[in-house]
């Protein structure tokens, strides 16, 4: 790891992570929300999904917890939808 810290570069050995954030740890739901931000304004630009009946806002997709469900009115909706999640995870 590099740090600069008043005019100095200090650097430490490599730092091994032995694991990640534990499923049912308090910060997990909060930190997948922040990393699925960019998948979700790319879900939301496909203009995909069913339209409210109230508004002329379509939802595409839910997010609960560590859980990412696609919505979709045809297979071909939901294929485009696939193909974002799968390009964004790779």
């Amino acid at each position: 790891m590099r740090l600069h810290t008043e005019n100095k570069l200090r650097e430490t050995d490599d730092i091994k992570r032995q694991c990640g954030i534990f499923q049912g740890d308090s910060i997990s739901p909060l930190l997948f929300f922040v990393c699925l931000i960019s998948l979700t304004e790319q879900l939301n630009r496909l203009n995909t999904g069913y339209e409210e009946h109230t508004t002329t806002t379509k939802i595409s997709h839910l997010l609960y917890m560590d859980n990412l469900k696609l919505v979709a009115k045809s297979e071909e909706e939901l294929h485009k939808q696939r193909q974002t999640v799968e390009t964004f995870s790779d």
